[in-house]
């Protein structure tokens, strides 16, 4: 029986960077690698959360992205 082997993760962070003619949303992604494969959502968040104080831009979403090997 195959089985997912986690091998890495990142932190995807989705930023507002302002808005279009049209009052919707403009949107820019920042990744950050290196997010340990069995992190917890709470501590991913706060992460995430942080750095987000430190841009310009407002946090819209987080997002954990992990890579799987199938085995």
């Amino acid at each position: 029986m195959a089985v997912y082997q986690p091998i890495a993760s990142r932190l995807t962070l989705r930023l507002q960077t302002g808005a279009d003619e049209w009052g919707k949303p403009k949107l820019k992604s920042k990744s950050i690698a290196g997010v340990d494969v069995g992190a917890d959502a709470s501590d991913v968040l706060t992460v995430a959360q942080a750095i987000a104080s430190l841009l310009p831009y407002g946090l819209v979403e987080a997002q954990k992205v992990d890579t799987d090997r199938i085995a």
